[in-house]
């Protein structure tokens, strides 16, 4: 046998058996084209989405119904499905994903206000035009177009994940030699708003400018408010290296630290007014320690600590999890709100909203009891301790292995077949049930997102992002 044929023998019985279904994976590919294709031609709206429609596309809904004409900001709505014609990019380095993800941006651009965030929808037709003050209207001498509202929410990650989506299009456009300057300038303006809305003692208020008389003014942990906008900070800082962004970050974190209520209910309310004391939000959301959004605080304290490299931000932790361990309630839940200083669980009666201790009767459109999962902070906490901090940070940051990706990959294959076979004649994903009637079928973005996702994630394990 010749010395070369026996050496390749040796490396062919020494490397692991890894092959691809490249059929499969062809098949994924054409799979995104043809729902990017759909979405795009037929179901956008000047580029943007709403969060779901009947099948034929014949009305649509956010957070509730919207016209012809509105695209819907908050997720799932329509810079999510921006991220996920990102996905798609980034796995298969087709450019066409990278303009459906580029036409979701300008949408986005096109409704920015003129203060510099978003408000819950965006309004294409002329009535929308006067109702909102956007931000490409700045300078009109049409009155009417320079006259509506114009206050940005970051209630329901609105104004945040529309930020993120234009520096990711942004990066992406730059990245691929397609520079884009209104897409570019509309994030500026976006990083500006929220470093202008942010307290000088780090919390963010739900909505900017500040009405100066309701809650929406208070510091804000309610639907993630404050660590959306924190999050922000930190991929803006990553990616244009300003260091306003990374003081953001910080002046948040040290608040979080300070706004810790006293043991022994060591951990945050719902939001807080000017004296950084807990305040009244809406006639359902008293002055208490709230656990759920206490979850999210606790999991935006481990990302400050791995991102300024600073483990103080991890002190705050063990406390709050004692917290977690004495108040949980019978049934393996938590209450949402515990009464300051009693820590006894408060509820409301349904219809009168008088508040209570009785769970017996409470609304229905609201979380009054949750499963929190501390365990999963507390396990990521004690894994940081054992590894210490930046060792970790080294393992979560660690690149696939060529080897791991394909890997990967082949153990997706029987979800990614799932997801093949249950497109509609559009090459889109369709459910029953919906704010069109429970046994009608609707075209639900966050059903499309998340397929879209398994299909991109398979891809690019696969091919290995050529699109990053």
């Amino acid at each position: 046998m010749h010395r070369t044929a026996f050496v390749v023998m040796l490396i062919a019985f020494a490397a692991p058996c890894f092959a691809l279904d490249e059929a499969l994976v062809q098949e994924a590919v054409e799979a995104l084209r043809q729902a990017t294709q759909y979405l795009t031609e037929e179901a956008a709206i000047h580029g943007g989405y709403a969060g779901s429609y009947l099948a034929d596309l014949s009305d649509q809904w956010g957070e509730g119904h919207i016209s012809a004409t509105m695209n819907w900001m908050q997720p799932p709505g329509s810079p999510s499905t921006g991220f996920a014609f990102l996905g798609a990019y980034e796995a298969t380095g087709d450019e066409f994903f990278l303009d459906a993800a580029k036409q979701n941006a300008e949408s986005v651009v096109w409704g920015q206000l003129a203060c510099g965030g978003w408000d819950y929808n965006i309004d294409f037709s002329r009535e929308g035009e006067e109702r909102y003050f956007y931000r490409h209207n700045a300078g009109s001498e049409d009155e009417t177009l320079a006259s509506g509202h114009d206050t940005g929410t970051m209630d329901d990650n609105v104004t945040q994940h529309c930020t993120r989506l234009l520096i990711a299009v942004d990066r992406a456009l730059a990245a691929a030699g397609r520079p884009d300057e209104a897409i570019h300038d509309a994030a500026m303006a976006a990083l500006d708003y929220l470093l202008e809305a942010q307290y000088e003692g780090g919390g963010w208020p739900q909505r900017y400018p500040l009405s100066g008389r309701r809650y929406s003014d208070f510091m804000t942990f309610n639907d993630n408010t404050i660590r959306d906008c924190c999050d922000v900070m930190m991929i803006a800082w990553r990616e244009y290296g300003d260091q306003r962004y990374y003081d953001a970050a910080v002046r948040c974190a040290d608040f979080i630290v300070e706004a810790q209520l006293p043991e022994p209910q060591a951990i945050w309310a719902q939001q807080y007014d000017a004296d950084l004391k807990p305040g009244w939000a809406r006639r359902f959301e008293p002055p208490s320690a709230c656990s759920s959004e206490s979850m999210g605080v606790m999991r935006l304290l481990i990302e400050l600590a791995l991102f300024t490299g600073d483990e103080k931000y991890l002190d705050p932790l063990p406390a709050a999890l004692r917290w977690y361990e004495r108040s949980q309630l019978e049934d393996g839940r938590w209450a949402r709100f515990y009464e300051l200083k009693t820590n006894r669980p408060l509820y409301f009666y349904a219809g009168t909203y008088r508040l209570t201790y009785d769970d017996s009767d409470t609304p229905t459109h609201y979380g009054f009891k949750g499963a929190q999962h501390p365990e999963r902070v507390a396990e990521q906490y004690e894994a940081i301790k054992a590894q210490g901090l930046e060792a970790y940070r080294r393992e979560r940051e660690r690149e696939l292995t060529r080897e791991e990706q394909i890997e990967r990959a082949q153990g997706m294959e029987d979800d990614v077949r799932d997801v093949l076979a249950e497109r509609s004649e559009n090459g889109v994903w369709l459910r029953k049930g919906g704010y069109g009637g429970g046994d009608v079928m609707h075209l639900d973005m966050r059903t499309v997102q998340r397929q879209m996702r398994v299909l991109s994630d398979y891809v690019g394990q696969a091919k290995g992002y050529p699109g990053r």
